[in-house]
This record gives C-alpha cells, sequence and structure tokens, in this order.
C-alpha cells in the first residue's frame, strides 16, 4: 500500500483516509498546513499508487491501515476519514480502539445499505468509469470547481474500476461493527447538510459512544471540504488539537430537541 508522507516524524500522527474516486492525494493541501504533524494518507488498495493491488475487503483495506498505525513511532494515532475513508475509519474504532487517539468520521455512517438498482448501474459503469462523460457527472455531483476538474478526472482515472465497483458496494453494505460501545477516544461525526440519510446513522453512533460529538456543515453536500476546503480545515485543526470546533458547523436540530426534552 502505498503512503504519501509529510511533516516530521516526531510529531503527533495523523492517518487521512480518502474518498472513493481518489486517492491519498486529496488531502494533500491539508497536509501541507498541518506542519507540527506526521501526516499519512494511504492509497488503499486499486487507488492511486496502489492501483495494482486487488482491493478484496474493507475489513483487509483496515487490517492494511492498522500495520501502517503499528509502524509509526506512536502509541496512538489521530485519523480523519472521508466517505469510503470515513467506513475504513469506523472499521478501525471497531477493531483497534486502543491505537486511536481522536477521530473524524466525514460523511459516513453505518448501518448502511445499497439498493439493487445501484449495484446494477455501478456494474454497467465499471467499464466507462475513464471516461471524460462519467469523470464529469461524478465531478458535478461533488461540486468540484471548474479550476479542479482536471485534477479530480485525473485522480479518478487513477482508480481501478473494478476495486472501484466493489469497494463502493461493500461499503455501502455495511452493518455496524462490535465493539463501538467501548470507543473512548473523542469521536467527531460530519457531514453536509444535504446529505440527510447520514446524520440519523451518525447520530446512533455518537450515542453509544461516550466521548462523540455530531455536527453538519450547512447547505453542504456529501464531498463538502471541495465546497468549504477553509472551513473543513478549520474543523481538522481544532479536534486534533482539542481546540472548539468552528462556529458554522451546526448541531443537529435532532440533538439539541433531545437535550431540551431532556432538560
Amino acid at each position: 500500500m502505498f503512503i504519501h508522507e509529510s511533516g516530521p516524524t516526531d510529531g503527533p500522527t495523523v492517518v487521512f483516509l480518502h474518498g472513493t474516486a481518489t486517492n491519498g492525494t486529496m488531502w494533500k493541501d491539508e497536509m501541507k498546513r498541518l506542519t507540527n504533524y506526521h501526516c499519512l494518507a494511504p492509497d488503499f488498495p486499486g487507488y492511486g499508487q496502489s492501483y495494482h493491488q486487488k482491493w478484496v475487503s474493507v475489513d483487509e483495506t483496515a487490517n492494511q491501515i492498522i500495520d501502517v498505525i503499528s509502524r509509526t513511532r506512536h502509541r496512538q494515532v489521530h485519523i480523519v476519514g472521508l466517505s469510503l475513508g470515513g467506513m475504513i475509519g469506523i472499521m478501525l474504532l471497531s477493531k483497534a480502539p486502543d491505537l486511536i487517539d481522536r477521530a473524524i468520521i466525514d460523511g459516513a455512517g453505518v448501518p448502511s445499505t445499497v439498493p439493487i438498482l445501484m449495484k446494477v448501474g455501478l456494474y454497467i459503469v465499471q467499464p466507462f468509469l475513464h471516461t471524460n462523460f462519467v469523470t464529469k457527472t461524478i465531478a458535478r455531483f461533488y461540486n468540484v470547481p471548474d479550476e479542479d476538474l482536471d485534477e479530480f478526472s485525473q485522480n479518478m482515472r487513477s482508480v481501478s474500476p473494478s476495486s472501484f465497483t466493489r469497494s463502493v458496494i461493500q461499503v455501502n453494505s455495511l452493518r455496524r461493527p462490535p465493539g463501538l460501545d467501548k470507543v473512548t477516544s473523542p469521536v467527531l461525526f460530519v457531514t453536509g447538510e444535504k446529505e440527510k440519510a447520514t446524520t440519523p446513522l451518525q447520530i446512533r453512533l455518537a450515542e453509544i459512544m461516550p466521548n462523540a460529538q455530531v455536527r453538519i456543515a450547512p447547505n453542504m453536500g456529501h464531498a463538502w471540504m471541495i465546497e468549504a476546503p477553509e472551513l473543513h480545515y478549520r474543523m481538522v485543526e481544532a479536534w486534533l488539537s482539542n481546540k472548539p470546533l468552528p462556529e458554522e458547523l451546526v448541531i443537529p436540530k435532532e440533538l439539541i430537541k433531545a437535550g431540551s426534552e431532556a432538560a
């Protein structure tokens, strides 16, 4: 598994976990700014410079990340995962909670289901994944700015079509893994407001974790870090350093209402 790396090796370690249709380079700007941290961003099997490594399963990929973490200089690391990477992050919290210091799970929640039509559509699109039409369609879904379209398309073409299909179907078929109620690390669940189906899943996960919080990025979608990169960076920097989160991020109304009723 190829690892993008930056920062001092004696600093706190952050492991960035990328989303679908991209690779570890999606984190390059945040990694450059986190100059006091040792930043690691793996390319998952079948993605980026791990293109020729076969994607086997979410569990196997999580095991490979655990191996990466075990070779760092620190007993614990921070993790920041988006979408596919957020699902891997949830698996890491389940499988190796003692290795995680603080975590951000962005745009991901379990249990998740994948409709049969989505599976069929993925297999239909698979041979055409690297075409301009498909890359531009996915870019529009993620609200990628025009100036970033070429880089986004290049990243998409670094993804193995078969690994893309398998990984997307698998993460959208995950059940809640065991042991999450034993996770004591501070965990931030966050998602864009327009991704309405994910927030309830995150709330239920946060309710079983003693040190978890949930936030929403108002008026934004699934890949909101593309829409508001500065806000996303400030969120990451604040959470990793145990500072107050940006005021732009809001607590879900469901949690506010529940807190009021409890009072």
